[in-house]
């Protein structure tokens, strides 16, 4: 069974968290976009920093306040997503999350979060 842990869940640089992940023994890592972004290299660094730690990078969680939005903010939403696929490729990342919407504003509308 493979072992990954999300970025987000340890505290420190994401350098610190990769090291410590794979001093834990886990598999993979889920990198939350603003670990990278606070990180000062880039994203092809960072895959390869985790590939020399015996990581893989699994996912990138870069999107939230994502569904139940209005339609002109859900347009926003896909422009957002599509210029992280770049990202995503510089990790090696073969999976995108986008985390569930918690906001108050949000659509009670099973229909359209799904849509």
């Amino acid at each position: 069974m493979r072992k990954s842990i999300a970025s987000v869940s340890l505290s420190g640089t994401l350098i610190d968290k990769l090291e410590a992940i794979a001093a834990a023994g886990f598999d993979g890592v889920e990198i939350f976009e603003p670990n990278l972004l606070a990180h000062e290299g880039t994203a092809r660094e960072v895959a390869r920093q985790a590939a020399d730690l015996g990581l893989a990078i699994d996912l990138f969680q870069p999107l939230r306040d994502f569904e139940g939005v209005p339609d002109d903010e859900f347009r926003r939403n896909l422009e957002r997503a599509e210029n992280r696929f770049d990202v995503m490729g510089e990790l090696g990342a073969p999976l995108m999350l986008v985390c569930s919407n918690t906001g108050a504003d949000v659509a009670d509308d099973d229909e359209r979060a799904a849509a």
